[in-house]
């Protein structure tokens, strides 16, 4: 039987440690003997010279198009990305046969724990204590400067109920949070859910919330979804997180409506434009909580990278539909 030779091209990031190592291998190679594999670097010379030979590739998002020569690829039946958000690569891969599957799993437990990282540090108002420690030193032990409320029985809204969602859904009902998602899907699973919304009722979502969690992907939808007018529909004592695409907010709008007071304040992890230039307003404004894309990061990411790509390779082999297959028209 000939083999089948799985192509990883290694996540060769600055200042990001995911790399693969032996066990991550033999785990593959536990889901098949006959698979041949080769890890190599990202250099467009390297890759090119292992691609004709190859029938799946596993790959990081970034320099996609730069990297791949699919002229050559002519064996090429699946990639694997190892991250959740697939972006450009549906569009280059939509007029081929070659199969697409994404990493999403991998992100919900931390980024979860970032957004409830920002949701405590805007409910217990230690974004303000801080700022007076680092800022005056100055014990200002006093109710209206420091308003502290309790997550318990707030509401949180999820817009975009994918697994992240879900896992921040589940995690709010252990605070006792009442929670409501956004969702296009006809049917959402009420676990932890208290109701769901379709995207026609979004003001009524925004009306009724504490906290805001954008989770959306970036599509032609979603692209800009969140606009001044919407943060206009939010409590001026609302919060909005934003873990999913910095390009599903108008920044402007959001900044105008932070410095008008129009929302109490935002917990940051993605931009329209990365890394955030210094020219931007965001930086100064002391509503804000800012972190430089690292809601995802885990030194566990690539194991369930792995974890991730054995599921789908044992559904490949025995030609069932693979558990994180893209819809390449949609992109998710």
């Amino acid at each position: 039987m000939q083999k089948i030779k799985i192509l990883i091209i290694r996540n060769d990031i600055p200042n990001i440690k995911a790399e693969y190592t032996n066990k991550h291998l033999q785990k593959i190679k536990k889901i098949s003997h006959n698979v041949d594999l080769n890890l190599i670097y990202p250099k467009k010379e390297i890759v090119g010279k292992y691609l004709s030979e190859a029938s799946i590739l596993i790959c990081p998002r970034y320099n996609f198009s730069d990297l791949l020569d699919f002229r050559v690829a002519s064996k090429l039946r699946w990639v694997h990305i190892t991250s959740a958000g697939t972006d450009d690569i549906a569009l280059a891969l939509k007029k081929t046969g070659v199969l697409l599957t994404n990493s999403s799993g991998v992100h919900p437990i931390p980024i979860t724990e970032h957004v409830f990282a920002f949701l405590l540090i805007f409910s217990r108002q230690i974004y303000r204590s801080y700022r007076i420690q680092i800022e005056e030193k100055s014990w200002k032990r006093d109710h209206n400067i420091l308003r502290p409320t309790e997550l318990h029985d707030r509401t949180i809204s999820i817009v975009g109920f994918g697994r992240i969602g879900n896992r921040i859904a589940k995690i709010a009902k252990s605070f006792g949070m009442n929670v409501v998602v956004l969702s296009h899907k006809t049917t959402v699973n009420k676990t932890y859910v208290d109701k769901a919304y379709p995207s026609s009722d979004i003001d009524l979502l925004l009306n009724s919330s504490d906290f805001v969690v954008n989770c959306l992907p970036l599509t032609k939808e979603t692209k800009f979804f969140f606009t001044f007018k919407k943060f206009q529909q939010m409590k001026n004592t609302a919060y909005f997180i934003n873990v999913g695409r910095g390009k599903t907010v108008v920044e402007s709008g959001l900044i105008h409506a932070l410095e008008k007071k129009i929302i109490a304040g935002a917990g940051l992890d993605v931009f329209n434009e990365e890394p955030l230039p210094n020219s931007s307003k965001l930086w100064n404004l002391k509503n804000v909580i800012l972190t430089p894309h690292y809601a995802g990061w885990t030194p566990n990411y690539m194991d369930r990278v792995i974890d991730i790509f054995c599921i789908n390779l044992q559904a490949y082999l025995q030609k069932k539909r693979m558990p994180n297959l893209v819809d390449k028209n949609t992109g998710y």
